[in-house]
């Protein structure tokens, strides 16, 4: 029976250290404490020893004191309580959940003029239609190799906003043979430009298998490194690293933070560390955004008292958010609202995601899915659909600026909603046409007049009359959704007139100015 023993002990052990292995080298858990999934391993571990002492008991002769069976059981279960217990804010861990991050009220006045380099005008979806695009220049023998990569990481490269992401590997026999991939594809979030870069060959990758996976050449490099996930960048001279967060966190996982990054060579697989302030300049994604989130969310539901009975002053970012620059910052503009979830802001948000300083904006305001419907409802006739805008500043006053985009995602107008009153909204097929045509609106300076005027018709579908420094404007809305404007000191009264139908052959700049109306025919009444 001894003999047996022995042999199941070590079976057991040999079991015990080819599954440990197995689980690190597939799932790459850290060894570290803090780490709920590392926890989770040795409550398997342990699980694993108590069935065999407590078989062994069973079979055991000789009738003894079965405590083991009993008192294992409970101890292990007793310290899995104690652990998700401690570093709550129910035990002493409160103060860690209220001051997480760097909140920063301020005012709307800090936010300078809208200028078009420092929002995205072009997301996701569309960056991915244009790499589509510019992926089959790699011929047609490369391109049966490999992938577009899903990463998409927005950056600010030389102090344009831009999209890039990795050609990755198409599968495992396809990462046998070529072991490299040959570049990446960027897009330029203001021009819309994209294009393949060649670089040296890249072969450790997220998509990349056995030593040659960027988490697996993490992981063996530091095994107790709690990383997140890892975004592909580009320094100031294009060439192309990864950018892993690692974490710090109080205890189990219960309050996490950045404490630095890993900057990993794509090519030759050199990993170097950097505490979060020490990073280079050109890395611009330290803080993951659903740690920000988080973050943001616990701060506000602690801050004021464990026991907010009331909720006063619990909020939490809108569930969506769209990417900014300010100092060649990347930062992600979102909405706040109440936990009530109605349907407007209390205020919004601009967080840099190198620092993690969330610059909080007490606002009340229209939500931003009610300023999409609207800039849709302005070009209706053509099923555009609004993206997650962006929140400007235009002639002092919050503004969402969006793109609308066809079936095809890409984008064939631009919009400015007013925050205050999402029914004020302006549309234009360039930045500039829509952002006049805004300004107009909302009585702002106008930029300096175009004095080219050439002949143009157009079908009247909306008319408002404004004032501005005494004078009425007669804004057009025409069934194309670009909006013109008559200023009535010009002395033609028929202007005042004017309704849904009429067809105007006009004297237009290309800035929307009316200068004469040649003929005006008028809509037929039924």
């Amino acid at each position: 029976m001894k003999k047996q023993f022995k042999f199941g002990l070590l079976l057991m052990i040999i079991s015990m250290a080819v599954l440990v292995f197995l689980c690190q080298y597939l799932l790459f858990i850290p060894l570290n404490f803090h780490s709920a999934a590392f926890l989770f391993e040795l409550l398997v571990l342990a699980g694993i020893i108590y069935l065999f002492l407590a078989f062994k008991k069973m079979t055991d002769r000789k009738k003894g004191h079965n405590g083991i069976l009993i008192y294992f059981p409970l101890t292990v279960l007793a310290a899995f309580l104690i652990a998700c217990l401690i570093g709550t804010p129910y035990s002493g861990g409160l103060h860690n959940y209220k001051n997480q991050t760097k909140i920063t009220e301020s005012d709307f006045s800090i936010i300078p003029e809208f200028d078009s380099t420092q929002v995205q005008l072009v997301d996701k979806n569309t960056a991915q239609q244009l790499g589509d695009r510019v992926f089959g220049t790699l011929g047609s023998d490369e391109v049966s190799q490999y992938q577009i990569g899903e990463d998409w990481v927005q950056i600010s490269l030389n102090g344009s906003l831009c999209r890039v992401t990795p050609i990755d590997f198409g599968g495992l026999l396809k990462y046998f043979a070529t072991g490299t991939t040959p570049g990446y594809l960027i897009v330029d979030c203001n021009s819309g430009d994209a294009k393949l870069v060649r670089s040296e060959g890249m072969k450790y990758m997220k998509s990349a298998y056995f030593s040659h996976n960027l988490y697996r050449r993490l992981f063996f490099a530091d095994p107790t490194a709690m990383y997140g996930d890892a975004k592909f960048e580009l320094d100031d001279a294009g060439k192309p690293y990864w950018v892993t967060p690692v974490y710090e966190v109080t205890w189990v996982s219960k309050t996490r933070d950045i404490k630095g990054v890993a900057i990993t060579d794509p090519v030759s697989g050199k990993t170097i560390y950097y505490n979060k302030a020490d990073a280079p300049a050109w890395v611009d994604n330290i803080y993951p955004i659903r740690v920000l989130y988080t973050q943001f969310r616990q701060s506000k539901r602690y801050e004021n008292g464990l026991f907010n009975w009331s909720k006063k002053g619990i909020v939490e970012f809108t569930d969506d958010y769209a990417y900014v620059q300010f100092d060649d910052h990347v930062h992600i503009y979102t909405g706040v609202t109440s936990v009530g979830k109605d349907e407007s802001n209390v205020g919004f948000a601009y967080v840099d995601l190198r620092d993690g300083e969330i610059t909080y904006i007490r606002r009340a305001g229209a939500e931003e899915y009610s300023a999409r419907s609207s800039a849709e409802g302005a070009v209706q006739q053509y099923h555009y659909t609004a993206i997650f805008p962006s929140m400007v500043s235009v002639a002092g006053k919050p503004t969402y600026f969006m793109g609308l985009v066809d079936g095809a995602n890409l984008i064939k107008n631009y919009a400015f909603v007013s925050y205050e009153n999402y029914q004020s909204v302006a549309t234009g097929a360039t930045v500039k046409e829509a952002y006049q045509n805004y300004l107009k609106l909302i009585g702002g300076n106008e930029v300096k007049e175009d004095d080219t005027y050439t002949e143009k018709t157009v079908t009247v579908k909306e008319v408002q009359l404004i004032v501005k420094e005494g004078n009425t404007i007669v804004l057009i809305q025409d069934t194309s959704g670009n909006i013109s404007f008559y200023d009535m000191s010009d002395s033609d009264f028929r202007a005042s007139f004017l309704r849904e139908g009429d067809i105007l052959k006009v004297m237009m700049n290309s800035e929307g100015r009316i200068r004469e109306f040649i003929s005006i025919t008028e809509a037929e009444t039924e």
